[in-house]
């Protein structure tokens, strides 16, 4: 059964019509409303395929225009009003086609509002078909979206680690002002970079680490506690380093440095 139903969704765009056919072809062998007697087979069955054909057709219509309060899902309400607006053109058609199959038959308004009940019974058939019937409810839907790819890790850029000697382009633990020059701290040593502080601390991602003081930068994972005294605060990195936080960069520091 489950396969019959994902062959009959992958139809698609072939769904109406072939069930249009298919629903007129019943309705030729049933014969409703007195056709089975008054009309015969050969003029029969076309009739009321053209009849399903133009009722799946006024039915899609008037699915479009009108307002959908559940979108994407199928509700009696809107059933019955696509039905009820669908039937209000195919009372004229269907007075119409039996004029044309039944020569000198004509409807009077009083007939026409006879009529309208059947029509619009076989638009609110009609309009049942067409409706989706394969969602799921709300609580059961799996939402398709894109599959969020992780962040990228973090990295120096490459004009900061360039100027670094090779064994010290890693395990980054804090930067230092020196006069023009900045000392890079890491777990191999260090080494002085042609460059200021600031323009160091500008380029480098934010999420790697944060200025402490006006001297210096600390690398967040390079960072083991933030200590306080009476009057003063650091942060201790790994090394055992002692790296003083000034009162304006502390409530940041806390922030970052102790998640």
């Amino acid at each position: 059964m489950q396969l019959a139903m994902r062959e009959w969704r992958m139809m698609g765009k072939w769904r109406g019509p072939l069930s249009a056919v298919a629903f007129g072809a019943l309705l030729g062998v049933t014969g409703p409303f007195g056709s089975q007697t008054s009309l015969g087979p050969a003029v029969r069955y076309p009739f009321w395929m053209i009849i399903a054909l133009v009722g799946f057709g006024a039915a899609a219509a008037a699915g479009r225009v009108l307002p959908s309060t559940s979108p994407g899902r199928r509700t009696a309400t809107r059933i019955v009003a696509v039905a009820a607006a669908s039937a209000v053109p195919m009372t004229f058609f269907v007075a119409w086609a039996m004029g044309v199959v039944r020569p000198g038959r004509t409807f009077s308004p009083v007939q026409l509002l006879a009529l309208f009940p059947y029509v619009a019974l076989v638009q609110l058939l009609i309009a049942r078909v067409i409706s989706p019937d394969d969602q799921m409810p709300d609580d059961q839907i799996a939402v398709a979206a894109p599959a969020e790819q992780p962040a990228a890790a973090p990295e120096y850029p490459s004009e900061f680690v360039s100027k670094l000697p090779v064994a010290l382009r890693r395990d980054i633990l804090a930067l230092e002002a020196e006069d023009h020059y900045v000392r890079v701290h890491t777990l191999h040593g260090s080494a002085l970079v042609l460059m200021r502080l600031a323009d160091a601390a500008a380029i480098i991602d934010p999420r790697l680490g944060l200025r402490v003081h006006r001297s210096w930068w600390v690398a967040k994972n390079g960072v083991r506690a933030v200590e306080r005294s009476p009057g003063r605060a650091i942060a201790r990195l790994v090394d055992d380093t002692a790296v003083p936080i000034s009162r304006t960069y502390l409530s940041a520091a806390r922030t970052v440095l102790t998640d």
